[in-house]
């Protein structure tokens, strides 16, 4: 093969899809080409994006193990991307593409991931816990949900002012970033070596305000040890 063939995987309206296709378009995927996007429903946005794009899609239902197993070799995939894939991936397909599949996640992975936690569920979690940073994870899938290694992460600002659907937005901005470097990573053959110190994506403009948040935590921290260490 020429290239490294990706098979994106989708359930929705494929703004993921998008980023990964715009960036192989681009030559920022050393090589990758987007092969083959599946759906596991109909109607799915992210069916159009790849028509446009004139990348080959379809309908499988994630029932279907031997179909995907058969298209997947048909089109000789190098590697899958769930791209908010709403649906477990057969344990077959993990097996046999193992340590070649990756997910994108829309908080910090491992907090507020697992089952019951997808779309705007995540978000409205993230706002009840009060936590001031939120963001997107791309991590290795394996047979858990969600429970794959890191990759990349990628940290955004909770506003004061934040409503899931606003933080949602913020978040699904960040994924494009984290997910187009994971991507890559997978591509060219870095994703062992990049689990031991996955990557971390922090815009310029909000860089200071977590220093400052970090510190403080490393200071609270100190002071639990201390207590607990008279």
């Amino acid at each position: 093969m020429s290239s490294y063939n990706l098979a994106v995987l989708i359930s929705g309206s494929g703004s993921n899809l998008q980023a990964i296709m715009d960036a192989a378009n681009s030559g920022n995927l050393s090589g990758a080409r987007v092969a083959l996007v599946v759906s596991n429903r109909e109607g799915a946005y992210g069916l159009e994006r790849a028509k446009n794009h004139g990348v080959p899609s379809m309908v499988i239902d994630k029932a279907n193990i031997s179909e995907l197993l058969k298209t997947l070799e048909h089109y000789e995939i190098s590697g899958i991307v769930l791209a908010g894939y709403l649906a477990i991936l057969p344990l077959e397909v993990i097996n046999e593409y193992s340590g070649k599949i990756i997910n994108i996640h829309p908080a910090l992975l491992p907090l507020f991931g697992g089952k019951g936690f997808y779309g705007i569920r995540v978000h409205q979690a993230v706002l009840a816990s009060g936590m001031k940073y939120s963001g997107a994870t791309a991590h290795v899938v394996d047979c858990g949900i969600d429970t794959g290694a890191a990759i990349v992460r990628g940290v955004v600002p909770v506003l004061a002012s934040d409503t899931a659907q606003e933080l949602q937005k913020r978040v699904l901005v960040m994924e494009h970033k984290v997910l187009v470097k994971a991507v890559r990573i997978m591509v060219e053959n870095k994703t062992k070596e990049t689990v031991e110190k996955p990557v971390m994506v922090i815009e310029e403009k909000d860089r200071e305000n977590m220093q400052e948040f970090a510190k403080g935590l490393a200071a609270l921290g100190d002071a639990l040890l201390q207590h607990n260490n008279p």
